[in-house]
């Protein structure tokens, strides 16, 4: 009798081995089907999403209490969404050059904002564009001004920003004569719909770059949304009250996006388009005693979202477990056009299609490299500052390390998320461990200065209002 039931339970787990097997491959075959099918067809559209400053942690579709984000989730239960991915640095510059060349910043030297992103570097659009691809961008922020560089292949860039649609004006610097700093999301999807719908080449696919700003501070939602998110306690914290309109500004950022995939949808656009969205990275919000953003490596401020959607050729609501860059998204976009690894073209990133198509999984092991900007020794809001900063994820484990600050901070984020425990004293061969991979990476990637600040000191000015550089 007893060997009756053992037997009979063998047989049930070996069918459910079986089962869940036979789906893994049928989600594999079904997805490489369709990619290929897709391919056939002609190439799609690409459009990027990068949404300034924006937590994953405070987006309602990773799980936030508040429903800040009510389109990504909508948008993610059509597609893919990656459950842990973070941003190469905590700041908008660094963050976006690697996003458009799959290098990291000690490589391209974008190390802070106001650096060029110089032409030796290819990027991805350039890489659509020689592909056939109409290129455009429209941005949201001074920061990714085309003098900047990173209007590199893109046959259209919008930066020209309009007073009516900016939360931050001429004021802001102290009375001193300054272009406009910013725009509104609103305007930003305005622009957008404009081109879509001006004279283009209908027959070419197009690669559309949207960067929305309005997460980063000042936070000044509109009254609608900034209602609809009251501070958690109706009396006192003047943190709850910055916390609430940070929501709010996540809120209306989302509302834009759905407008824009709306708007896709409406031109029969949304079906051919592979669709990706994003953040450049988080904030603060004194989580490690910092309001803002730039100054730390801390979760908070480079755990960032990311979806992809592609109808009919990516799989509707899956989530992808375990650790990834946003140094993996260029070589993923490019190889699901059918775009590969150009000779010559150097990436430090990986093409995540062979975990889309369901043959491989994320390598949780797979170190994920961060670094912070050179600062003087001084604070950065209240932070003590020193040099650079650099951090690790390998495993469950991560270590910041500052070595002008004489920073070595060790952490078990799987089991301390929020990296309240400093770990390095009770696991020195840990963070050693970590070190020397830290040491690698830079020895192998480090390249030399490349361009000078490329600014004039009317732009560095207008930066450091903002507290953008030193």
């Amino acid at each position: 009798m007893v060997r009756g039931r053992a037997l009979g339970l063998a047989l049930a787990c070996a069918t459910l081995v079986a089962l869940a097997c036979a789906t893994l491959v049928a989600l594999a075959c079904a997805t490489l089907v369709a990619l290929a099918c897709a391919r056939e067809s002609g190439p799609p559209n690409v459009l990027l999403i990068s949404l300034d400053t924006t937590r994953r942690d405070h987006t309602s579709v990773y799980g936030y209490e508040r429903d800040t984000t009510p389109n990504l989730a909508k948008f993610a239960a059509e597609g893919v969404r990656f459950a842990l991915a973070y941003a190469p640095s905590a700041t908008t510059g660094p963050t976006h050059a690697t996003l458009f060349t799959s290098l990291h910043p000690i490589t391209h030297r974008v190390v802070k904002n106001g650096r060029v992103l110089t032409p030796p570097h290819v990027t991805l659009a350039e890489r659509l564009r020689a592909g056939g691809w109409l290129t455009a961008g429209v941005v949201s922020s001074y920061v990714l001004d085309a003098r900047f560089g990173y209007a590199q292949g893109f046959d259209h860039w919008d930066d020209d920003f309009d007073p009516a649609s900016a939360t931050v004006r001429n004021e802001a610097w102290e009375g001193a004569e300054v272009e406009v700093f910013d725009r509104t999301a609103a305007a930003t999807t305005a622009r957008t719909v404009d081109w879509l719908d001006g004279p283009r080449d209908a027959g070419r696919p197009f690669f559309l770059f949207v960067h929305y700003f309005d997460p980063h501070a000042p936070w000044v939602p509109p009254a609608e949304l900034a209602h609809a998110f009251p501070p958690a306690e109706a009396a006192g914290g003047g943190l709850r009250v910055l916390v609430a309109r940070y929501d709010a500004e996540i809120a209306f950022a989302d509302a834009q996006v759905g407008a824009l995939l709306a708007a896709l949808e409406e031109r029969g656009l949304a079906e051919n388009t592979l669709v990706a969205i994003t953040s450049d990275h988080g904030e603060g919000l004194m989580q490690h005693g910092h309001l803002l953003h730039g100054a730390q490596i801390f979760e908070e401020q480079v755990r960032v979202p990311l979806l992809l959607r592609w109808p009919r050729r990516l799989p509707a609501g899956r989530v992808i477990e375990g650790p990834v860059s946003l140094i993996d998204l260029a070589p993923t976009l490019l190889e699901l056009v059918g775009l590969g690894p150009e000779p010559g073209v150097p990436v430090h990133g990986r093409s995540l299609v062979p975990v889309l198509e369901g043959r491989e999984a994320v390598d949780p092991e797979a170190p994920i490299f961060l670094f912070r900007q050179h600062y003087e020794r001084g604070t950065d809001s209240g932070t003590p500052v020193a040099g650079e900063q650099y951090g690790v994820r390998a495993g469950d484990w991560k270590l910041i390390f500052g070595p002008e600050e004489g920073t070595r901070l060790l952490f078990d984020v799987a089991r301390d998320p929020r990296e309240r425990r400093d770990l390095a004293a009770e696991q020195p061969e840990r963070a050693e461990e970590l070190l020397r991979l830290i040491a690698a990476w830079r020895l192998e990637h480090t390249r030399p200065e490349t361009a000078p600040d490329a600014v004039s000191e009317e732009d560095l000015e207008r930066l450091r209002a903002l507290g953008y550089v030193q």
